[in-house]
């Protein structure tokens, strides 16, 4: 097996487990698809993907305005967190979601960083009707 047939058994391989990662996220199929069709756009993104995939684990790597996966994965879990108060059980704790949506927000910030920042200032996930106050 040469290197570009190897590449690309290791994309499909990327893109199999991105619609299986939907599907364990509740999802259709075809937005399993349309997230891996941005994430293989996204050169240094793949890397981040693959690696999780690979190790599960974050590499943190890539940036964008300062903020890695890392990042967006906290914010995330915030959110998720703000949710276990409610009687919505769908909104519990689930990590391939947790997963899915953390890949799918670092690839709204890498094409729009402005929505996507003032999203993070603005929903902290706190109870507290301003969010964050800054001492």
């Amino acid at each position: 097996m040469n290197n570009n047939q190897a590449l690309e058994q290791a994309l499909e391989c990327l893109k199999n487990w991105t619609v299986e990662l939907a599907k364990l996220a509740g999802l259709e199929d075809k937005e399993g698809l349309k997230l891996w069709e941005s994430i293989k756009d996204i050169p240094g993104l793949l890397r981040e993907y693959a690696y999780y995939h690979d190790r599960g684990e974050l590499l943190c790597e890539y940036k964008v305005e300062n903020y890695t996966v890392a990042d967006i994965l906290i914010w995330q879990m915030d959110h998720f967190r703000s949710h276990m108060d409610r009687s919505d059980a769908s909104q519990r704790y689930d990590k391939p979601l947790l997963i899915f949506n953390t890949f799918k927000t670092m690839v709204e910030l890498s094409n729009n960083p402005e929505h996507i920042i003032s999203q993070f200032e603005q929903e902290t996930g706190t109870d507290l009707p301003s969010g964050w106050t800054v001492y």
